[in-house]
């Protein structure tokens, strides 16, 4: 699927074989193609809909002791894939980020009318983003809706070095980070001052060497404009429901970035998609250009509104 500047989804291609009649001697022939594609068909769908049935309770009752617990219960339910993910959701502890019933795996609030993901959203989210940073150099990702700080902080613990793996094997700090990248820097952005603020105490509890370094900058932005003076991002991360594609915001992202967005309105079904940048074509007057992203759709979701605002 391509973006549409109209905001609709559009296929990027047609088979035009599909619209041709078939070609058989008889109705009896016909009838029985009939009846075996429409057994084969709703067996398959029912097998799709158990599976994601399964899915979805699984993803919801992945609740843990500890963070080690919680993330093990993510992983036996498959939805934690890679030792990346696990490992970067191991290190950074839920607790120091959501005040009450922090290993359950439902979204919490966390003031300014706003929640944080429930774990299995984050696991999500990360799984996405991964492949699209594995091994690569000088890596900068952009949180939008930072909220209380978790994503932030377990970004810049992927590309943060891994002091204690450096120590033990006595090489370059740089190469040593859960991504494997050689380096790389976080920006968390949100249009709350509370959270902004409240993120920035979160950090400091565990995770403030990320804040100290300079690997991760927090500050007060309007998510639908993102952080174009630090543009581009190989990931964009948007924590809140977008009621139609941000297009300033997409075209912040590198030629082969991904962005993991929510968008629909608040009393519609949302759904959480990765844009993905194929091309940059060449403007003076910055247009987009919607044969420059692929859309892909992932999941329906839940999410607090993206919020309009002249903060910047």
């Amino acid at each position: 699927l391509m973006l549409d500047p109209n905001d609709r989804l559009v296929s990027a291609s047609i088979n035009k074989q599909l619209l041709q009649p078939p070609s058989f001697s008889s109705f009896s022939s016909l009838l029985i193609v009939f009846v075996t594609l429409f057994t084969t068909f709703t067996t398959a769908d029912a097998a799709f809909e158990n599976f994601f049935r399964e899915t979805k309770m699984r993803a919801w009752t992945c609740h843990g002791r500890n963070q080690r617990d919680l993330v093990s219960k993510l992983r036996q339910a498959g939805i934690v894939k890679t030792p990346a993910v696990q490992r970067v959701l191991e290190q950074v502890d839920r607790a120091n980020y959501v005040p009450a019933n922090s290993y359950m795996d439902a979204p919490q609030a966390i003031g300014a009318g706003q929640t944080i993901s429930a774990p299995h959203m984050h696991a999500h989210v990360l799984e996405e983003i991964y492949p699209a940073l594995e091994g690569k150099q000088n890596v900068k990702l952009l949180d939008v809706g930072c909220g209380s700080g978790y994503l932030t902080a377990a970004l810049g613990r992927w590309v943060h070095s891994d002091q204690q793996c450096s120590d033990d094997n006595n090489q370059d700090d740089n190469h040593n980070n859960i991504l494997g990248v050689t380096s790389g820097k976080v920006f968390g952005i949100d249009v709350h001052q509370q959270l902004v603020d409240l993120t920035r105490r979160n950090m400091q509890q565990q995770d403030g060497d990320l804040l100290r370094d300079g690997i991760v900058k927090i500050a007060l932005r309007d998510g639908w404009k993102g952080w174009p003076e630090e543009a581009p991002f190989d990931a964009i991360h948007v924590g809140a429901a977008a009621d139609s594609v941000p297009y300033q915001l997409v075209q912040q992202l590198k030629v082969d970035g991904v962005m993991i967005i929510p968008i629909g309105l608040q009393s519609e079904a949302q759904t959480l998609y990765k844009i993905h940048r194929i091309h940059k074509t060449n403007d003076d007057e910055g247009k987009f250009h919607p044969e420059d992203f692929e859309m892909t759709t992932l999941l329906g979701v839940r999410y607090v509104p993206l919020v309009h605002t002249d903060t910047n």
